[in-house]
């Protein structure tokens, strides 16, 4: 069943995903050759160096669906914990791109800001050219982010913010292009190294998020205090410690050690650890796994216990020790509590053995003295049950 559920919700999330990028690339194909059109007929660097940075938004564009298409498959055997990813590794491209195309426009800027005399001032086409990329980029930078937040995509958010900062960049081309109609010819070449230099901010802030994300960089503190705070509002959880957690693209994957009481059941262990993982994926959207390991302690000092032998050890001690008893022959069951160092020993006998108040105290008493010198024991009970 929730194999079947995140399938559907990761083919509900690509075909979203899908079609707001289509609809961007349709976008930015008509914007790229308008302006590139425009940047020449009307001799503004600044509106050509703008149509190749919406060239470029085609390639990311079809990065982003390739991303979308893998990165929404279910996990399988290969990968367990599924494709997410893939979506981190085209934002990595993603950003990777920005930043040369940053670079790219701010070199061909300076030779001409270097060359005065070959800079021609750009015509009013220009400004028409800006006007209608400024509207367009702002109708699907707005569009594709509330795609993105609704099928928590980080590689769909990361796109909106690269279509917004080709929506800031025609305005940066705007300004340069009525500067260079004004008398100001120089302003031209001046906005396309602006427009690279927010070019640039995005693509590393985009490159930085996803190369962390790669690394298995935790969650933002607001998001981990969210999740401290959910598991311990859970009846029985008495503590945790070792709260690990890390992004696989839109998801995020949580590790913790709980704390319950070393006398309930193992039975109710697991149902506090369940009843946890629960919670946190239905309170938490971006949560889809988490990982509950259940402690009668906090074990984060590894030392200690380690040297505790297993129950077969333990046991053969036991019984070696009760070897000849009166009474020790009846035993039924017994349980073991390993705390920090030590073990704390139920000794299960039926009623039967103890007929009377006296004989049941006396036999309980010898029994437990006899416990209590096997090495570790440092609790003994005895229980006469029906």
């Amino acid at each position: 069943m929730a194999a079947n559920g995140e399938r559907t919700d990761g083919a509900r999330r690509y075909q979203a995903g899908r079609r707001v990028t289509l609809i961007a690339a349709g976008i930015n194909l008509f914007l790229a050759i308008i302006k590139f059109a425009g940047g020449v007929f009307a001799h503004s660097q600044a509106l050509i160096a703008d149509a190749i940075d919406s060239t470029s938004d085609l390639f990311s564009d079809m990065a982003v669906l390739y991303g979308a298409r893998q990165g929404s498959r279910a996990p399988d055997s290969k990968h367990p914990y599924g494709h997410g990813r893939i979506e981190t590794l085209v934002s990595v491209f993603l950003g990777a791109v920005l930043l040369a195309t940053a670079a790219g426009i701010s070199l061909r800027a300076a030779q001409r800001l270097l060359d005065p005399t070959g800079i021609v001032p750009p015509a009013p086409a220009a400004l028409a050219v800006a006007v209608i990329a400024i509207a367009l980029k702002e109708w699907i930078y707005r569009y594709t982010l509330r795609v993105g937040r609704e099928t928590r995509s980080r590689m769909l958010e990361a796109n909106a913010w690269h279509q917004r900062t080709d929506s800031i960049s025609s305005l940066v081309v705007l300004v340069g292009v009525a500067g260079s109609l004004l008398g100001m010819p120089y302003l031209d070449p001046v906005a396309a190294i602006g427009v690279s230099v927010l070019i640039a901010r995005v693509g590393w802030e985009l490159l930085w998020q996803s190369v962390s994300e790669l690394t298995d960089a935790a969650l933002s503190r607001e998001r981990v205090a969210a999740i401290r705070q959910t598991i311990r509002s859970v009846e029985g959880v008495q503590g945790l410690h070792l709260l690990r957690t890390r992004r696989a693209g839109p998801d995020a994957l949580v590790d913790v050690h709980v704390q319950v009481s070393p006398h309930i059941s193992v039975s109710e262990g697991h149902r506090i650890a369940e009843h946890i993982r629960e919670r946190l994926i239905a309170d938490l959207d971006e949560v889809s796994d988490v990982l509950v390991h259940i402690d009668t302690e906090d074990d984060q000092s590894f030392e200690r216990g380690r040297t505790l032998p297993l129950r077969a050890d333990v046991e053969a001690q036991i019984r070696a020790a009760l070897a000849g008893m009166v009474g020790a022959g009846q035993l039924q069951q017994i349980l073991l509590h390993y705390e920090a160092d030590r073990i704390g020993v139920e000794l299960h006998l039926p009623l039967a053995a103890a007929p009377d108040a006296a004989t049941g105290r006396a036999l309980a008493e010898r029994l437990r003295e006899a416990v209590l010198q096997v090495p570790h024991v440092a609790d003994v009970a005895v229980h006469f049950v029906g």
